[in-house]
């Protein structure tokens, strides 16, 4: 009267291996996630400090934000799209303005120490 419901003619081992598979793309797209949010989160940190909070007036601010662009950051031997602040100093020029540079050189973060 009992009968089995699961059917043999797959192999567990065929099983197995799609199950770990699956959990390491799983895995792998965890991490590319999280460290996406950890450089979105850095770079805004530091767009902060060069240019103040958004939509803010202030005579200490160096640089004002200028839109957003895409770049490409490499993971896994690839290369990911990764959307970036853009900043611009108030001498017209694009990119980090000179004293954010100096202290991303010195210090590895454009914020400072």
């Amino acid at each position: 009267m009992h009968r089995f419901t699961t059917s043999t003619a797959i192999p567990t081992r065929a099983l197995k291996l799609e199950a770990l598979s699956n959990i390491s793309a799983s895995f792998e797209l965890f991490c590319l996630a999280s460290g996406m949010e950890a450089l979105g989160e850095m770079m805004d940190h530091d767009a902060q400090a060069i240019c103040g909070p958004r939509h803010a007036r202030g005579h200490e601010r160096q640089a004002h934000r200028w839109g957003t662009t895409r770049g490409k950051i490499g993971f896994h031997g690839g290369k990911v799209e990764i959307e970036r602040p853009r900043l611009r100093g108030f001498d017209g020029r694009n990119g980090l303005c000179r004293a954010g540079r100096r202290r991303l050189r010195k210090t590895g973060s454009a914020s400072g120490p």
